[in-house]
């Protein structure tokens, strides 16, 4: 006697028979691996919190008028940021340091660094840029790019006596 399609999926699915019990357990640790594993190499997903090992602190120290190219003309600005960075082991970032004289006239610089230490100090020096009298402002914004990403800012505001003629503005970094 010949069983019809159905009689035969219905013995194979209650397991009446031995191979077709062994077959129903592959299929059913087949299923469930093919479920599993997957689901292992899922990435783990978490809220974006702020990491306390990166830090990204910018500091005008100081910034003073002196006769930094030797012309006999105190026309020249030194400023000395400080960079405060963490305790990664190597920092990429970038500043725009932008040193306004009392006319409003700007001079801007953009600066790249790649650093190693977790706490950094720049030497900028203006050379040849400290000709008017009055307030003198300097402003840096920074943007760290590696090993996150990260901005700070900062602004200094001083008072250098007179002017001096000079040569062509300059500009430096130590």
């Amino acid at each position: 006697m010949q069983l019809g399609v159905i009689d035969m999926a219905l013995k194979l699915l209650q397991g009446k028979t031995r191979p077709t019990r062994f077959l129903s357990r592959v299929v059913l640790v087949s299923v469930l691996l093919t479920i599993v594993i997957p689901l292992i190499n899922l990435p783990t997903v978490s809220a974006n919190t702020p990491n306390d090992d990166y830090l990204f602190n910018v500091t005008i120290a100081d910034a003073c008028y002196l006769d930094a190219d030797y012309d006999y003309y105190t026309d020249d600005v030194l400023v000395v940021l400080k960079f405060d960075l963490g305790y990664a082991l190597i920092y990429d970032f970038y500043y725009l340091i932008t040193l306004t004289l009392p006319s409003g006239l700007e001079y801007s610089y953009l600066v790249h660094v790649l650093a190693w230490a977790d706490t950094i100090y720049l030497y900028n020096v203006f050379y040849d840029h400290a000709t008017e009298s009055g307030n003198y402002t300097v402003y840096v914004s920074a943007l760290m790019v590696s090993p996150t990403t990260a901005t700070d800012s900062g602004i200094y505001v001083f008072d250098p006596p007179g002017g001096s003629p000079g040569g062509r503005p300059t500009f430096d970094v130590f």
